[in-house]
C-alpha cells in the first residue's frame, strides 16, 4: 500500500511542490542578494547619469545656439566690410547695450586677420555698463584676459567654428568663427568672439526647462573625469566635470535628485517578496486539495478530447456547447483558431505595409498599379503617377543623425497621406527616401495641381534641413507621367517616365516638379517651387 501510495501521481506532486517551495524561497534569497539590489542600485546610476546627460545637454544645446549666433554674424557682407574698414555705421546699427542685455552677451571681440584686437563691445561685469573700444586697455582693461586667451586660441587653430566653456566666475560660454562673406567666399578677414555668461540668470534658465536644480563651480584640474555621485539621507548629490578653457581648471556641473524611485521599489519588492512566500505556501495547499477535482478527472477527458479533435478538424456544435472542462477546451481551441486566422491578416498586412511609415509598400503599389493599368484599358480613363524624392535626404540624415531621418519620414509620410486622403489618390512608400502615387481618373494637367497641393503640404511642415542646398526645410522633388502619352502603356513604362521627369526636376535644380514629355521640353513646374 505505501509502494502504491509512493508511485502515485499525488504523492510525486507534493513532493516535487515542497521542493519547488524550497528552492523557490532559497532563489528569492539569492535573487535579492545578488540581482535585485544590485539592479536596483544599477538603475539607479543610471537615472542620475541619464538627469546628468540631461543637464550637459542643456548646456550644449546653449553652446550651439551661441555659435550659430556668432556664425549668422561672422559669414555676413557687412561684418566682412567692417573689419575692412569700409562700413563705418556697422557699429551704430547693430550695437546697443539693449541687444546685449537681450542676448545675454557681456561680450563681442573683433580680432584682423593679424590676432589683433579690431573693435570690442561688451557690458563690465563688475560695472554692469556698457562699453566699446578700440583695444582691451583703459576702460575695457577687464576684457584683458578674455582677449589674451582668445589670442591664444586663435594661434592654437586659426580654423576656430567652435564653442568652449572658459574658466572664470562665473564660467563664460564662447563661440568663435571665421569672418567671411555671407556666401563664404574668398579668405577669412579675422575672427568674431561671442561671450555669454554662465551666471545666475543662465542656471535661473536652464532650471525652468529642465526642472531640476543646477549648480555650476570651477575645479582645479587635477579633479577626477568621472560623474561623482554623493548620497546624502533621501537625496544624490550628482557632479559631472567637463573641461574648459584654458585647461589647467574643469567646471563642475551638478544636481540635486531625490532617492524616490529607488527606496519605492526597494520597498516595494520587500513586500512583493514576504507575499510572494506567503502566496506559495498559500498556493500549494489549494493545488493539492483541488488535485483530484480540477486535475485527475479532467485529464482522462481531456486524452479522449484530443484523440477526438486530431481524428476530425472541426469542432462539433455539441462539443462547444457542453459545459464542463472539456466545452472550455474546445471554445479556447476555437478562440485560438480565429485569433489564428486574425494574425494571418495582420501578417498579410504588415508584408504589404511599409513598417516605419505605415503607408503601403512597393509590393502592395504594383499590385495597385497593375490593377490601374487593366481597369484603364478596359474604361478608357486616364491615369497618371507621380514619383516622389526628398531632396538631399542622405545630407539630412549624416547631418542630424538616423532617428531624426526616420522622424522626418513618417512626418512627410503623414502629410503625404493626407494630402493623398484630401485629393483622391494612392500613395505609397517605394524606397528609402521615395514615394509614389497613382492617380486614377487623373490627366497630366490634374496630376500637376496636386503634385503642387503636395510640395506645399511638405514645406509647410517646416522640417529644419540646414545643410540643403535648396532650401532650409525639408522640400521635395516630383515627376510626373500619365498613361498613354507617347507610347507609354505598361506599368513600368509609366514609372520609367516619371523616373525620367524625377531625374529632370532634380537637374533643374530640386524642390519641384517636372511632367514626363519625350525631349522633357516645355517642363511645367509646379508653383511651390523656390529658389535654393
Amino acid at each position: 500500500m505505501a509502494q502504491r501510495f509512493a508511485r502515485s501521481f499525488r504523492f510525486r506532486f507534493l513532493a516535487a511542490l515542497g521542493g519547488v517551495l524550497l528552492l523557490a524561497l532559497i532563489s528569492l534569497l539569492a535573487l535579492s542578494k545578488w540581482v535585485i539590489f544590485p539592479a536596483l542600485h544599477e538603475e539607479e546610476r543610471a537615472s542620475v547619469d541619464q538627469e546628468l546627460d540631461r543637464v550637459e545637454r542643456s548646456l550644449q544645446l546653449s553652446q550651439q545656439q551661441l555659435l550659430a549666433q556668432a556664425r549668422d554674424w561672422g559669414n555676413w557682407d557687412d561684418t566682412y566690410e567692417f573689419v575692412q574698414g569700409d562700413y563705418p555705421g556697422y557699429t551704430d546699427t547693430n550695437f546697443s547695450q539693449q541687444m546685449f542685455e537681450e542676448m545675454r552677451y557681456q561680450l563681442m571681440a573683433f580680432f584682423n586677420t593679424n590676432g589683433d584686437v579690431y573693435f570690442l563691445a561688451g557690458i563690465n561685469p563688475v560695472t554692469n555698463q556698457y562699453q566699446t573700444c578700440q583695444t582691451s586697455e583703459r576702460e575695457c582693461r577687464w576684457t584683458t584676459p578674455l582677449i589674451h586667451a582668445m589670442q591664444a586660441s586663435i594661434a592654437e587653430d586659426p580654423q576656430q567654428g567652435k564653442s568652449v566653456l572658459y574658466s572664470g566666475t562665473p564660467p563664460l560660454m564662447v563661440a568663435s568663427t571665421p569672418i567671411l562673406r555671407t556666401d563664404q567666399s574668398g579668405t577669412p578677414q579675422g575672427w568674431l568672439f561671442k561671450v555669454r555668461p554662465i551666471g545666475e540668470q543662465w542656471l535661473t534658465l536652464m532650471e525652468e526647462f529642465t526642472g531640476l536644480p543646477i549648480t555650476l563651480s570651477m575645479v582645479n584640474g587635477d579633479a577626477n573625469h568621472t560623474d561623482v555621485t554623493t548620497i546624502i539621507g533621501n537625496t544624490i548629490q550628482a557632479q559631472r566635470y567637463l573641461p574648459s578653457y584654458p585647461i589647467n581648471e574643469q567646471i563642475a556641473l551638478g544636481t540635486q535628485l531625490e532617492r524616490t524611485h529607488y527606496l519605492t521599489s526597494l520597498a516595494t519588492f520587500r513586500y512583493v517578496l514576504i507575499w510572494t512566500a506567503c502566496l506559495m505556501l498559500l498556493v500549494i495547499g489549494l493545488v493539492l486539495l483541488l488535485l483530484q477535482k480540477i486535475v485527475l478527472k479532467p485529464l482522462r477527458n481531456l486524452t479522449q478530447f484530443t484523440q477526438h479533435v486530431s481524428g476530425n478538424a472541426d469542432l462539433s456544435n455539441n462539443m462547444l456547447t457542453r459545459s464542463d472542462e472539456i466545452g472550455m477546451l474546445a471554445r479556447a481551441f476555437q478562440l485560438q483558431f480565429k485569433r489564428q486566422q486574425q494574425l494571418n491578416a495582420e501578417l498579410i498586412e504588415l508584408s504589404t505595409h511599409d513598417p516605419l511609415t505605415g503607408l503601403p509598400n512597393r509590393r502592395l503599389f504594383d499590385q495597385q498599379l497593375n490593377k490601374e493599368v487593366d481597369q484603364t484599358s478596359i474604361h478608357h480613363h486616364p491615369l497618371s503617377v507621380m514619383m516622389i524624392d526628398i531632396d538631399h535626404f542622405k545630407l539630412f540624415n549624416d547631418h542630424y543623425g538616423h532617428p531624426e531621418g526616420d522622424v522626418c519620414l513618417q512626418w512627410v509620410a503623414q502629410a503625404m497621406s493626407d494630402v493623398a486622403k484630401d485629393q483622391g489618390f494612392f500613395i505609397a512608400r517605394t524606397g528609402g527616401e521615395e514615394f509614389s502615387a497613382i492617380l486614377s481618373n487623373t490627366d497630366l494637367d490634374q496630376a500637376i495641381l496636386k503634385s503642387q497641393v503636395l510640395g506645399d503640404a511638405i514645406k509647410g511642415l517646416a522640417i529644419p534641413h540646414q545643410v540643403s542646398p535648396v532650401t532650409h526645410s525639408v522640400s521635395v522633388s516630383i515627376g510626373i507621367s500619365q498613361l498613354g502619352i507617347e507610347g507609354v502603356i505598361t506599368p513600368s513604362g509609366l514609372m520609367t517616365a516619371a523616373d525620367q521627369a524625377l531625374y529632370a526636376a532634380k537637374a533643374a535644380g530640386r524642390d519641384c516638379a517636372r511632367a514626363y514629355t519625350p525631349e522633357l521640353a516645355n517642363t511645367t513646374i509646379s508653383s511651390y517651387s523656390t529658389p535654393p
